[in-house]
């Protein structure tokens, strides 16, 4: 081990791995967390005659602003498209931070956590095939708690869903 510190024999030695997700931490250096701060779980989302996109499912079980914008725009109504024609040049897609209408938010809200309801389902078959591989199950496991947890986030602001 080098560093650019003196330690005195028999101290402890702290390594950062830096901000790396679990699925990095497994494959670059063979272990997992169930603590890990900086983990992110994606999940492919396609939609028909619509370019594929990453959603990204934070620690905290938030969900990122790009798929949440990605997804009011391809889920609006003519009429709440409209107001793209009404804006002025510039503001981009800055408009779709927000919730365009309270229908659109709930299918938006909707298709978020049935997206990652199918994840967890996959995540789930894939715990029970590699049971007897502590490493993937203990990954898999991480992944099925980070992905409950933003379904419980979700549920719990559009209770309906």
């Amino acid at each position: 081990l080098q560093s650019g510190k003196n330690y005195a024999k028999g101290s402890e030695v702290f390594i950062s791995y830096g901000n790396l997700s679990n699925l990095d931490t497994l494959v670059d250096y063979g272990f997992v967390s169930d603590t890990n701060p900086c983990n992110v779980e994606t999940i492919a989302v396609r939609m028909m005659g619509q370019q594929p996109f990453t959603l990204t499912v934070y620690p905290d079980g938030s969900i990122d602003a790009g798929s949440k914008a990605t997804l009011r725009y391809n889920l609006a109504t003519p009429e709440e498209l409209e107001i793209f024609s009404t804006i002025e040049k510039g503001t981009g897609l800055g408009i779709l931070a927000k919730p365009l209408s309270d229908r659109n938010e709930l299918d938006v809200q909707s298709f978020i956590a049935s997206t990652i309801d199918e994840a967890l389902y996959e995540t789930k078959a894939g715990a029970a095939e590699t049971k007897d591989d502590a490493l993937i199950n203990m990954y898999l496991s991480a992944r099925q708690n980070q992905l409950e947890l933003a379904i419980e986030r979700i549920t719990h602001k559009f209770p309906g869903i």
